[in-house]
């Protein structure tokens, strides 16, 4: 029996897939869990519907995550510490380096910010900002003395 997988079965296969299983095994268990629907001549044309409308979808957000990763290779962020003997007293962390992409009007999520550890000390420094799709993007973080 042919049916359409509902969400991701375990050794079956994932959501939207087409899998031949014995009758019993669609019965008994996938249909009973809503894991899965008959592979009907209707269910089959609206499951290429979705998967259009999904890869529409996808592609305009690729486009999007493109166009941020240009907008974001000639930024610099700039920040003004109180410096002592070398370092800063305080440091630009990732959440102060979202805000200061909110103040610009640029959505960036924390989690896309790739900053080992805080910046402490005066200069230019690189920071990586991996956004959906695999598009890395690199901006420039200038720490100055106030």
């Amino acid at each position: 029996m042919k049916v359409i997988l509902l969400q991701e079965v375990k050794n079956l296969g994932k959501k939207g897939y087409i899998k031949n299983v014995s009758d019993g095994y669609a019965r008994n268990f996938l249909f009973p869990q809503k894991l899965a629907k008959p592979a009907t001549e209707e269910a089959l044309a609206a499951l290429e519907t979705v998967k259009k409308e999904e890869t529409k979808k996808e592609s305009e957000e690729h486009k999007k995550y493109s166009a941020l990763r240009e907008k974001l290779k000639s930024i610099k962020l700039i920040f003004k510490m109180k410096m002592g003997k070398g370092k800063s007293f305080g440091s630009v962390t990732i959440q102060k380096i979202t805000d200061e992409f909110k103040k610009n009007s640029i959505i960036v999520e924390k989690e896309w910010v790739l900053l080992d550890e805080p910046i402490k000390t005066a200069g230019e420094k690189s920071v990586k900002i991996q956004l959906p799709y695999d598009f890395m993007a690199e901006i420039k973080v200038v720490v100055e003395a106030e």
